[in-house]
């Protein structure tokens, strides 16, 4: 049977009743995985008290195409209604494939409009390349529908921030595919629209204004010009005054490291920081501090290998996750105890060692020890350059091997305390404590991880220095960073209190644009131990 087509594979949804369908389901994912498609399907029971539907509507938005396996017992299930109802909201296409016969009476009315593939008669490998057929219609075409999809429910999520707009080419090629469909394709959604829209505003915008700073340029650089000639007349031929102006930004960072940074790095970081005797005897979750306040305490967290991912049965599992694979971390090193607080970023902030325009806001929850937010990746690294200059030591942001190792802290189950979640242990949406979906909570507000590590699961997801990439194939093995992908996106870890419990589990992992700031994202950090 023919492949589904180059590039990423097709990602199927299958819906169907367990009661009489299972074996079934279970037959055509593995014969949809042979024509080269993605397919998927929910295994779990519903427990007493699952939030399901939050569960399916996820599985639903992540997929291209579902297909609705009708048979007696699925046309009855309220479950099944409900994800064809889902599956319309959201503007995916639906395909029907006869398991067992039914009455047309009996089929829901959004069933009995589609042609359907009879695998109640004939041959089954007929059937199947009959079924193939129909999902390689518009591929391409559907394909986009859900990239386009998952980024504008992103963007209304998180505010509508203009960090997640598109941009460039990205746009032409969104025009492109509207223009596209098809009669018989999905609809485009109004969020779909309107993210298009309010892509093309903003970016309509930003060229107007990158014009202006052109023209601005320009009559700069013709100032300097006529500076120039006039300083070269007035002072001989001397040029020793126009190269400081030239070069003042440079020599305003030299007077900030020696007027400011100097004296506080003197009084507040010098008496704290460990020698190397010291640094050579700690022990594995033993904690230091290397300066008098307002800087991360750190812990040790031990050498050792994991295997990193998650169980392809893992509740809440994303294909993002795998494969699991061991990773080996060769030596100890430091993670801060807690996520860096806006007492820590205010004090980097106070010296001119991070920026104070452009983020940082706390957005009226308070500063102090609430975990900083709206911190984009260069922020959290401007952070700890900052500090490796306090200290004379290396700081840097965890690698999403590093983050994954010390969050679980020996364990394998899907968050550290166990599988399920619970209110006890961190701070997100649907984790019912008062500050679930509401703001974020003070850093070290629920128990810590059996490594002493606090907020590893919820409150603020968390920069890491990787570069994003889809899936672990070509991973490193050794816990360093990922330096290859996409590493216009980082990796961010941990969840938060605006989103849904599966995104805390350990294994979780998101692509995030590394210029975003937000006020779900934050970030902790790491220091290299001597040996």
């Amino acid at each position: 049977m023919a492949d589904a087509g180059a590039g990423e594979k097709l990602k199927v949804f299958i819906s169907y009743s367990r009661r009489d369908s299972a074996a079934f389901a279970d037959e055509l994912v593995a014969g949809l995985e042979l024509a080269g498609f993605a397919p998927f399907l929910d295994r779990h029971d519903i427990a007493a008290g699952e939030d399901w539907e939050a569960r399916l509507g996820g599985l639903i938005a992540q997929s291209d195409t579902v297909v609705f396996v009708v048979s007696p017992e699925a046309v009855k299930s309220e479950r099944c209604a409900w994800e064809v109802d889902r599956t319309s909201e959201l503007s995916k296409r639906l395909l029907a494939v006869v398991f067992k016969s039914v009455p047309d009476h009996d089929i829901p009315e959004k069933l009995r409009r589609l042609q359907f593939v009879r695998f109640d008669s004939g041959a089954a490998f007929a059937k199947l390349s009959q079924l193939a057929e129909a999902l390689r219609v518009d591929l391409d075409w559907i394909r986009e529908h859900t990239r386009l999809g998952e980024q504008a429910r992103r963007w209304d999520k998180r505010g509508r921030p203009e960090s997640l707009l598109l941009r460039g080419d990205d746009i032409d090629a969104a025009g492109r595919w509207m223009a596209a469909r098809n009669a018989a394709a999905p609809e485009i959604t109004d969020a779909q629209r309107d993210f298009v829209k309010a892509s093309e505003a903003a970016e309509s915008a930003r060229l107007d204004k990158e014009r202006e700073q052109l023209k601005a340029t320009v009559r700069q650089q013709r100032r300097i010009a006529w500076l120039l000639g006039g300083v070269a007349v007035l002072m001989g031929g001397s040029i020793v005054g126009l190269i400081a102006w030239i070069n003042q930004s440079y020599l305003e960072q030299l007077w900030n490291l020696y007027a400011r940074e100097g004296p506080y790095k003197k009084a507040e970081f010098q008496p704290h920081i460990l020698s190397a005797e010291r640094e050579r005897a700690l022990k594995p979750k033993e904690t230091f501090r290397e300066c008098e306040k307002d800087c991360p305490k750190m812990i040790v967290v031990p050498a050792g290998d994991f295997m990193m991912g998650s169980p392809v049965d893992e509740k809440g599992r994303e294909g993002n996750e795998g494969p699991q694979h061991r990773v080996t971390i060769a030596s100890p090193f430091a993670v801060s105890v807690y996520d860096v607080t806006f007492d820590d970023w205010d004090a980097c902030v106070g010296v001119g060692g991070c920026p104070r325009e452009g983020g940082a806001n706390d957005n009226s929850w308070g500063r102090k020890n609430q975990p900083v937010i709206n911190v984009n990746w260069d922020d959290a690294q401007a952070y700890v350059k900052w500090l490796s200059r306090m200290t004379g030591k290396k700081y840097r942001l965890l690698s999403e091997a590093e983050w994954e190792y010390a969050a679980r802290a020996g364990t394998v189950t899907a968050f550290y305390w166990g599988d399920e979640i619970d209110k006890k242990n961190a701070n997100c949406h649907r984790c019912e404590n008062e500050w679930s979906k509401l703001k974020t909570s003070p850093v070290g507000s629920f128990n810590a991880n059996p490594w002493g590590l606090y907020d590893m699961a919820g409150n603020v997801w968390q920069w890491v220095e990787d570069c994003y990439n889809a899936d672990y194939n070509g991973a490193p093995s050794n816990g360093i960073a990922w330096t290859t992908g996409d590493c216009e996106k980082r990796v961010v870890r941990g969840g938060s209190w605006y989103y849904y419990p599966k995104d805390p589990r350990s294994a979780y992992r998101y692509g995030d644009k590394k210029d975003d700031r937000n006020y779900n994202t934050g970030f902790r950090v790491a220091r290299d131990l001597a040996p």
